[in-house]
């Protein structure tokens, strides 16, 4: 029986050989459910390892659900997730991919095991993130988080889950979101993202933190400003 903690700790992950096998072990040791949202989900390693994680926690009679993203992992065989849907786990596509649906994409990545361990960062489930992120695999960094602010994030991969398919009219589908905006604790604060119109809670954060900084450093894989 694992202890539930009662303050949130966090711990960063900088390579993906720090956290495949952090994240891999989370699923090993989970009991009761596991949630796994990305945007690129590949065939090989580590994907396998993962399935194979997977699929020995539903014989453990864990809950498993995976969501990933409809042209993130479109090159992700059809057959690949067959082995877990037989053992009883779920398994979406957020916004499956067609050429009048390009827009709208999940690029949340993100494990929550029992709503008490979570990980979240840049890291897709993908061989180039593997490695140190200099001599070998893409350079990317992602954070490890125990106790209480782990269940939010279980509650948020709820919200995205249940809307995987995103088949509705328009005016639904672009209405203001209803994904819950941001959680904070003492020392601690969740921007959540998700489909939909209104403010991003992140930009707004992001303005604030540069409107009163005194020295700035961004580390970004891709910047691509609005004006």
């Amino acid at each position: 029986m694992q202890a539930v903690k009662a303050d949130t700790t966090c711990n960063w992950l900088c390579t993906g050989d720090d956290i495949f096998p952090a994240m891999l072990a989370a699923v090993d040791e989970a009991e009761k459910s596991i949630c796994l949202e990305t945007y690129t989900f590949s065939a090989g390693s580590p994907g396998e390892k993962f399935l194979d994680g997977l699929v020995r926690a539903r014989a453990r009679g864990v809950r498993v659900r995976v969501l990933m993203d409809g042209l993130g992992s479109v090159g992700l065989p059809a057959d690949f997730w067959e082995s877990l849907r037989k053992a009883g786990g779920e398994v979406r596509v957020f916004n499956p991919f067609s050429v009048n649906r390009v827009s709208i994409r999940d690029h949340r990545k993100m494990l929550v095991c029992d709503d008490q361990t979570a990980f979240v960062g840049g890291f897709n489930i993908a061989p180039e993130y593997e490695g140190d992120g200099v001599k070998c695999g893409w350079c990317d960094v992602g954070l490890k988080i125990e106790g209480p602010l782990a269940a939010e994030l279980a509650t948020s991969f709820e919200d995205m889950f249940a809307r995987a398919d995103f088949r509705h009219k328009r005016f639904v589908r672009l209405r203001k979101s209803e994904v819950k905006k941001s959680v904070t604790w003492p020392k601690e604060q969740i921007l959540f993202s998700g489909p939909g119109r209104g403010r991003s809670p992140i930009k707004s954060a992001l303005r604030k933190d540069l409107a009163r900084a005194k020295d700035v450093k961004i580390v970004v894989a891709y910047f691509l400003p609005t004006w």
